[in-house]
């Protein structure tokens, strides 16, 4: 097969081979590909330009309504019901997310295919439904040819294509990169938007409550941690939201959350990240007391080598700070020689290490 015929088999299985001539009949493509409508004549060259014209005004029609079922399933159904058919067994949520849009395409190309069978028989009349099978015999030189001259609309849908799917998949990449350059406030804005057409992400969510704790947006910042957790269909930043509440709930309040996700938690090693985290919010807010005593218990397992997920250099340094704040100046001198000797390139301080950047 030679480049043209390779052409020509191209320009047979597009849209813009819109009918051919067998012997003495002329065959018409219908909007569904698989069919066509044959006439017992060959006809003539300016009644099927018209019926081209109409062709691509009829499946223009059909593509823009086939975009915007699309665009309603994705943004009626799928967005707001993301969760639920996450939960359900995969070939189930498959089949739903597959068989509910594939009826509505078929619907969709029957009735403008009905519509355009309409136009048909009004304009030209009566045919005899066939199937559609141009071969290179009978191709059409002069339909060819146009073809050929013709600007490909589909390229500039797949340019347009290529551009969103771009958008979507390096977005939460810039996102993130913005997070670490600690520009928080453009992460934000670029979150913002991302998800204002795909509000299902959860590492854009997640990224956007970082952005939001740097911006001291708190309560804010938990709404979208949680959303990042809905999405992900998992508790991953349990630990951030807890993290964040340190800084705007009540003391009172947010000594129950620590004991609540301290009671909750099935791994020792964790509670006792916890607990040093607890510690620390005691601590920030001058409880020195019940802060030494929580850090005196988790330091002598430590040393006593149990397994644990706290850094103790900074759990020394922050016993340190609380003997002295008590008035053991010694004992909080040997706590800082601890810590720093443990860990020399380490800036310390009384912050939460559960807000961690996505």
């Amino acid at each position: 097969m030679d480049i043209n015929d390779y052409r020509k088999k191209i320009f047979l299985n597009s849209q813009y081979c819109t009918y051919y001539n067998e012997r003495n009949n002329t065959v018409l493509a219908g909007i569904m590909r698989s069919f066509g409508y044959r006439y017992s004549v060959i006809l003539p060259d300016e009644k099927l330009n018209e019926i081209n014209r109409n062709y691509r005004k009829f499946t223009t029609v059909m593509n823009a309504c086939v975009a915007v079922e699309i665009l309603l399933y994705i943004y009626l159904v799928i967005f707001p019901y993301f969760t639920e058919f996450m939960k359900l067994p995969f070939i189930v949520s498959v089949l739903l997310l597959c068989l509910i849009p594939l009826v509505a395409l078929y619907l969709t190309y029957l009735t403008v295919n009905y519509l355009y069978e309409n136009y048909l028989t009004r304009y030209v009349g009566t045919f005899q439904k066939t199937k559609f099978s141009p071969q290179l015999s009978n191709i059409n030189e002069k339909a060819f040819l146009d073809y050929q001259k013709t600007p490909r609309k589909s390229v500039y849908i797949l340019g347009i294509l290529i551009v969103i799917f771009c958008l979507y998949a390096f977005i939460p990449v810039v996102v993130e990169k913005l997070n670490l350059n600690k520009n928080y406030k453009a992460a934000l804005s670029l979150s913002n938007a991302y998800l204002t057409f795909v509000p299902v992400s959860p590492e854009v969510y997640a990224n956007r409550a970082f952005a939001k704790f740097n911006l001291k947006q708190y309560s804010s910042a938990v709404k979208d941690y949680e959303l990042a957790n809905k999405y992900s269909l998992s508790d991953t930043f349990a630990d951030d939201i807890l993290g964040v509440k340190t800084y705007y709930l009540a003391k009172d309040e947010m000594l129950k959350e620590f004991d609540n996700a301290i009671s909750s938690e099935k791994e020792e090693p964790v509670k006792y990240l916890l607990r040093y985290e607890k510690a620390t919010y005691l601590l920030k807010n001058e409880d020195y007391a019940a802060a030494l005593n929580i850090y005196n218990s988790i330091l002598t397992d430590y040393e006593n080598n149990t397994k644990v997920f706290f850094s103790p250099a900074k759990a020394y340094y922050n016993r340190g700070v609380a003997k002295k704040a008590l008035g053991d100046v010694s004992g909080a001198k040997i706590d800082s020689l601890y810590s720093n000797r443990m860990c020399p390139e380490c800036e310390f301080n009384t912050e939460t290490t559960l807000v961690h950047r996505p």
